[in-house]
């Protein structure tokens, strides 16, 4: 081989290892970039208003609860028996907790957004204002209790879940949720009655108790969402 050849082969042996490095950099950085846009699109809002304390569960993990954090699907909020937080969902929409609250947001993707629908509310009071505008006809947002769920047809609603404490007329059932709608339609339903829906409308509100169907709606007071001792 001569000097000539020699030099053209180690020049292309240079240029081989040289691609060879850029072709793991190039993978690495798309491996990156997707990892960076699925994190992107698991997010389904942010904290926008904190008072007192909250906790912010994921993956496991526990963190603090801070002003500006990003809250992803499947994220579970639970707030402090100080702490009070609203989360601004990516439509608009805002979830506000009140003290001693835990929820879980899950998410589904419409019209090629990320939409948290539905959610679950496992103890405590559930402010919802839905910003129905992105969400489109035939879409709806959820709140699921352990024994109870509200299918929001309207833009402003409450949901409490209690346990551990007698239900107003019901005093050997322990655990009852309250639906107070302020603005719009919410259906309701006991999962263990299914075909038991009832239909609240504005300034109206309805109690499901343990395993029964919900009550019929009395107006908004009539119950324990704005009595005393509700916040």
């Amino acid at each position: 081989m001569s000097p000539l050849e020699e030099s053209y082969r180690k020049c292309r042996r240079a240029i081989s290892r040289v691609r060879f490095r850029s072709a793991i950099l190039l993978a690495a950085t798309f491996v990156l970039m997707a990892a960076s846009e699925a994190g992107a699109q698991s997010v389904v809002g942010s904290v926008t208003k904190l008072t007192g304390s909250a906790t912010l569960e994921r993956a496991g993990k526990r963190a603090a609860v801070a002003l500006g954090m990003a809250v992803q699907a499947n994220d579970r909020l639970v707030s402090g028996a100080d702490g009070r937080l609203t989360v601004t969902l990516k439509d608009g929409s805002e979830l506000m907790l009140a003290e001693s609250t835990s929820i879980v947001i899950h998410a589904s993707t419409i019209a090629g957004a990320t939409l948290a629908t539905p959610v679950e509310l496992f103890g405590g009071h559930l402010r919802s204002v839905i910003d129905t505008g992105l969400r489109g006809v035939g879409t709806h947002f959820e709140v699921h209790t352990p024994n109870a769920s509200s299918a929001v047809r309207g833009t402003d609603f409450e949901t409490a879940y209690i346990e551990g404490r007698p239900c107003p007329g019901f005093p050997d059932c322990l655990r009852y949720t309250d639906v107070g709608v302020y603005k719009g339609t919410v259906e309701v339903t006991n999962p263990a009655v299914p075909k038991a829906t009832v239909e609240i409308t504005e300034g109206y509100e309805a109690t499901v108790p343990c395993d029964l169907p919900p009550s019929a709606p009395a107006p908004l007071g009539f119950g324990s969402l704005i009595g005393p001792g509700y916040h």
